[in-house]
């Protein structure tokens, strides 16, 4: 019986020492959802989601961005048309459209094909504008609305008043001097008075629901 127990002390010592000597792996830790709180990596925000985020892949853009839009735009119904003739999620003029190769902007996937090649473009237009990517997206932004000759009148408009043209708050400060009857004798103004209260909403109320659209769903 002595004799037995101390065979099993020895080979309980001889085990430990070579468990010194020898390193098992550690298992392998389980993956943690790091998404903030609050954010979902499946939320959904529209029926056309999986549309949006192939096309604002494509042209680099965020889709959350690309949705924000088109909420506000058409509430994500294709039927809807505005009076002066825009049509589709992205609300695009056709004769836009059509030069971006669009032949029915009413259907979803050529709508957002060519919504989200025009914001691109307009967005690349304001690179050299500012250095601001909050700024050169609410430029981009009054420029999808109004219209990019709009919006480079208001630029132009500022420069002549000595003020920073790279600040939307800025534009936004003068943008009520752009319907006085004076505004026509400059000639750096090419489209005429503009009102601008339809554009400044819009900026905003897109930029809260960008915001928005951020906290709740995964890039």
């Amino acid at each position: 019986m002595v004799l037995f127990v101390l065979a099993l002390i020895a080979g309980s010592i001889l085990a430990d020492g070579l468990s010194r000597r020898i390193r098992l792996p550690e298992p392998e830790a389980e993956e943690v959802d790091t998404l903030p709180r609050g954010m979902c990596a499946n939320y959904v925000i529209s029926p056309y989601d999986s549309l949006i985020k192939v096309y604002s892949d494509s042209a680099g853009l965020d889709w959350r961005l690309v949705a924000a839009i088109i909420y506000h735009e058409s509430g994500f119904d294709t039927d809807v048309r505005s009076r002066r003739g825009a049509a589709g999620l992205m609300q695009m003029m056709p004769s836009t459209a059509a030069w971006l190769g669009a032949e029915d902007i009413t259907d979803p996937i050529e709508g957002v094909r060519v919504g989200t090649i025009y914001l691109k473009q307009l967005h690349n237009a304001y690179r050299g504008h500012t250095s601001d990517p909050e700024e050169r997206l609410k430029f981009t932004l009054a420029a999808y609305n109004a219209g990019q000759g709009r919006i480079r009148d208001c630029i132009n408009y500022a420069k002549i008043r000595g003020v920073d043209s790279s600040s939307w708050d800025n534009i936004v400060a003068l943008i009520p001097e752009m319907s006085d009857d004076a505004i026509l004798e400059i000639d750096t103004i090419k489209f005429g008075k503009f009102k601008g209260v339809e554009t400044i909403a819009y900026v905003d109320n897109v930029m809260s629901k960008y915001e928005q659209y951020k906290r709740r769903a995964a890039r």
